[in-house]
């Protein structure tokens, strides 16, 4: 006869209690805020708009610590891409060059005020895509003089802006930054959007003194801040362009 063991009922039941359970992203979309209608944390907020330096925020009522472990994955692959310092209420990281692009998740372990530790997924999209394709016509060179440079009197602007920001959360804003760009943004762009591709083509004066009409698109969201600047340089034998993309 085979001798039996008796597990005393206080192992079992904190056995039990450290079986948690896992509370996945509840729309299945990356956004800012991600609610949890049960469990240890009511939501998970994401405060940064970096794709480098990630700060979540993890709301409690009771507990000013309710996570014990967090970390940051991929989300095709699941592959480990850092794990969070936790700093009361708060979650933050450093995400290496590299997965800008990709759509991650940040999976915290966290018991709130009980013992009952479970999981909760909160996405971050990728850093917003913007493209810009832009073309500058100009005709009727003035000469100028000593004291006044030549210019072009008409001069068109035709550009097509694609941004993709992967959330319904993420926004915009475009302004100019040397003579008055016809490249603008709606106020509606500021609010949150998903994506959207403008065009536009527009008659454009410039300052002859710098020759320059440039302008900058910037979007953010929770996965990071795409800046895309252009830069029209114009005289009279050529004209150039130099545009940029920048990830922060």
């Amino acid at each position: 006869m085979k001798p039996s063991m008796i597990i005393p009922l206080s192992i079992l039941l904190s056995a039990k209690s450290l079986a948690g359970t896992l509370f996945y992203d509840t729309d299945g979309n990356a956004g800012r805020v991600t609610y949890y209608d049960q469990g240890a944390i009511d939501a998970m907020v994401t405060q940064s708009s970096s794709a480098y330096n990630i700060r979540v925020y993890t709301p409690h009522y009771l507990n000013n610590t309710p996570c014990q472990k967090a970390a940051i994955y991929d989300e095709n692959t699941d592959k480990l891409l850092s794990r969070m310092r936790i700093e009361g209420k708060v979650l933050t990281a450093e995400i290496p060059k590299g997965h800008e692009y990709s759509a991650k998740y940040v999976e915290a372990e966290c018991a709130g005020n009980t013992d009952i530790v479970s999981f909760f997924r909160h996405k971050l999209a990728p850093a917003p895509k913007v493209k810009l394709n832009s073309n500058i016509e100009a005709a009727l060179w003035s000469e100028g003089d000593h004291l006044y440079p030549g210019f072009y009197q008409d001069v068109s602007y035709s550009a097509i802006l694609n941004i993709d920001n992967s959330e319904p959360d993420g926004f915009c804003f475009a302004s100019s930054i040397e003579s008055d760009s016809p490249l603008s943004l709606a106020s509606r762009h500021s609010k949150g959007f998903y994506s959207d591709v403008l065009s536009f083509n527009e008659a454009v004066q410039y300052d002859a003194r710098t020759g320059l009409i440039a302008a900058q698109v910037v979007c953010r969201n929770t996965g990071g801040t795409t800046r895309v600047t252009e830069i029209w340089k114009i005289a009279k034998d050529n004209i150039n362009l130099d545009i940029s993309t920048n990830i922060n």
